[in-house]
């Protein structure tokens, strides 16, 4: 190589070593990479993990090798010895890195075998890149894992001391969540030693931790409602008989407004009212006998249960009476329309038209009779309806649907 070839390739392979030590300086100080060289793995991620560790090595090996070469090479050249072109051509351009082959089994390895082998400053790059991009792809695995799954893993660690806390506070057993301290140390200790064993088609299964979450969630929830029963028992169990006495208010509502469809609409029938009043009741019956014998965490979880029973229960019944108040605004708007029709008959001095007479009268017996068929007066109004249209030649709105309104 000429002096102007050597000095632009020893330029050029000392600015490959600079950069090359700074990425490594980076991924040395990585803090993934750092957890993964010194952590306890197991499972999937230790067995990826051990082989990308012969990356690492090997990395570092030619690394250590090529910074050398070059810094011989520069050293040469900045030496002022008479004509090093040869020698540096040798080690810019030639094979003069010099590696340890890899260790061959006994049986086969010949006697006479090398132990070394010699590649180019060039072949050695793309070494380093292959072994980088294989370290690197395995560090960003398991930190795309970590990422998704430590935030959650500590929102467990954090609820679980919360229990913990809750539990002490209202006399749970030490080993009544003994099963789910067992699956949380489980989950986390796959989370801290084997993520990669969360990692599936691209994503990460973070089931696991949710469902667990959900678990840790309810647990706490029943045991803050124990807290709130142990330190102000009356003032939950006053709300909770206001709510039922609310519940019973509705309900009663409706069993009479249901005894009024029932005497004015036979079609569609009247939906049932239930009585939950009774049964709500006497949980606050059982809940007395379980603070006389201070089972706090029952208590907690009967006073959850008993709040979603009367919300439940109250949305149930006021569903109901709206239903049932339904049927009878349905008699009503069709009355209404009737005589809305009557009155245009009327006003066209077609109202005792002999095409007119029997549908109005059918329709009329049918909305006036007690108790109602809302469907047969729907059809008989619908009826009069398309005869006032054919007289009077133009159309007028529709009644409806010939159910009685019952699906509207």
């Amino acid at each position: 190589m000429s002096r102007e070839g050597i000095d632009h390739a020893l330029n050029r392979v000392r600015g490959e070593v600079d950069r090359i030590s700074l990425n490594l300086a980076d991924l040395d100080r990585h803090a993934v990479y750092r957890l993964l060289r010194d952590a306890e793995l197991s499972g999937g991620t230790r067995s990826r993990w051990e082989a990308t560790d012969v990356h690492v090595h090997r990395l570092w090996l030619i690394h250590a090798v090529f910074e050398s070469v070059v810094e011989h090479a520069a050293n040469l050249r900045e030496s002022g010895v008479a004509d090093p072109q040869d020698e540096l051509t040798r080690l810019l351009m030639g094979e003069s890195v010099t590696l340890p082959l890899a260790e061959v089994p006994l049986n086969e390895r010949g006697l006479l075998d090398p132990d070394t082998e010699n590649i180019t400053l060039a072949e050695a790059i793309a070494r380093m890149t292959a072994d980088y991009e294989a370290i690197t792809e395995v560090v960003s695995a398991v930190e795309t894992a970590w990422d998704a799954l430590h935030p959650r893993l500590a929102e467990l660690d954090a609820m679980w001391q919360e229990v913990g806390t809750l539990a002490d506070m209202v006399e749970v057993p030490d080993d009544e969540y003994e099963d789910l301290r067992a699956e949380l140390e489980r989950v986390g200790n796959t989370v801290r030693r084997d993520p990669l064993a969360l990692v599936a088609d691209g994503g990460v299964d973070t089931s696991g931790l949710d469902r667990l979450r959900s678990v840790l969630d309810r647990t706490r929830g029943e045991l803050r409602d124990a807290l709130r029963m142990r330190d102000a028992y009356d003032e939950n169990v006053s709300r909770l008989r206001s709510a039922i006495d609310d519940v019973e208010k509705v309900v009663l509502r409706s069993r009479e407004l249901r005894l009024r469809v029932v005497a004015k609409i036979s079609s569609p029938a009247a939906v049932d009212v239930p009585d939950p009043v009774p049964e709500l009741r006497a949980v606050i019956a059982e809940m007395d006998e379980l603070r006389s014998r201070r089972r706090w965490r029952a208590l907690g979880v009967r006073l959850g249960e008993l709040q979603r029973s009367v919300h439940e229960c109250g949305d149930d019944a006021r569903d109901r009476e709206r239903n049932l108040g339904g049927l009878l605004q349905r008699r009503a708007e069709l009355r209404g329309r009737l005589d809305a029709f009557r009155a245009r008959a009327v006003r066209l001095g077609l109202a005792e038209h002999e095409r007119l007479v029997e549908p109005h009268g059918r329709a009329h017996w049918e909305l006036w009779n007690a108790p109602c068929d809302l469907r047969a007066a729907t059809v008989a109004l619908s009826a009069y309806q398309r005869a006032l249209q054919e007289l009077a030649g133009t159309e007028t709105p529709s009644v409806g649907t010939n159910d009685g309104g019952v699906n509207r």
